[in-house]
């Protein structure tokens, strides 16, 4: 690429480079927000990008989960973009710098870490999280348990923010005693959810649905099984058996539209053997 000529010397130098720091990166976005910047980046507030964090995220986890390093390397850089971006805006705002957010962090990772850099003393993995736990409700002044089921954002995804929260309920032994009992609630919520339908009320069918929903994580979690991945996992099974099923269909010179739920059930059903 050809830099331009009316570039600020700072600017250029960075451009020219083959190996970056992450005040370059810093440079790059103050720059692309004055007033030679980018149209679009000098437009952009905390509220308008807040969605592009949430999609690099999940972009993320899915180069994870294709355990592609290439891919993670790029979207990880994406993440990094977007707390830069903030980071930049709370400047020309005055109200944070790129540099409280570092010492933010690393403030944290030390004070929250007290069984490694204090003289708190834990046996595993399970006593570190307590201890972390611990130190960040200190920090909050999270004290009562209501203030800590609170504290689990809402704008989490509903199945993650359902299991947070009884995780948390839990550990006050707001909990179920064994997983019959689980069960039983699952059933009772299913009970009224049929009952809701049967009034025909949306308002009423709305609520006894998320009822059953999260009688329905709640036996997952008290399983051991994370509902988000368990979900996602079902959604990608049966989004295969789908695309098979059309695939059997069309083998045998017929039209998914044109069949009974009966007839594609047994081709469904087909799809699943094999």
């Amino acid at each position: 690429m050809k830099i331009r000529s009316d570039l600020p010397e700072s600017v250029k130098r960075i451009v020219g480079k083959e190996h970056f720091t992450f005040e370059d990166l810093t440079e790059i976005i103050r720059f692309l927000r004055s007033p030679q910047g980018c149209p679009w980046d000098r437009e952009q507030t905390h509220e308008s990008i807040e969605i592009c964090l949430i999609e690099e995220a999940y972009e993320l986890i899915d180069a994870v989960k294709k355990k592609s390093a290439e891919k993670m390397t790029e979207e990880a850089g994406d993440v990094i973009l977007q707390s830069v971006f903030h980071a930049v805006m709370g400047e020309e705002e005055g109200s944070f710098t790129m540099q409280d957010v570092i010492d933010a962090e690393c403030v944290k990772m030390i004070t929250r870490h007290t069984h490694i850099f204090g003289e708190e003393s834990v046996r595993d993995s399970a006593g570190a999280l307590k201890a972390w736990e611990k130190n960040k409700y200190k920090e909050k002044r999270l004290e009562s348990a209501g203030e800590r089921v609170k504290d689990v954002p809402e704008t989490l995804p509903a199945l993650l923010r359902a299991e947070k929260v009884q995780k948390r309920a839990a550990k006050f032994n707001f909990e179920f005693e064994n997983i019959e009992d689980v069960f039983g609630k699952l059933k009772e919520e299913t009970e009224e959810f049929a009952a809701a339908l049967g009034e025909g009320d949306a308002a009423h069918i709305a609520e006894e649905g998320g009822d059953l929903l999260f009688a329905a994580v709640n036996l997952l979690r008290f399983a051991g099984v994370e509902s988000e991945r368990a979900l996602a996992a079902a959604t990608e099974k049966f989004i295969s058996r789908f695309a098979e099923t059309e695939k059997l269909v069309l083998a045998d010179g017929k039209k998914m539209e044109d069949l009974s739920p009966e007839e594609l059930d047994g081709y469904y059903n087909a799809a699943k053997k094999r």
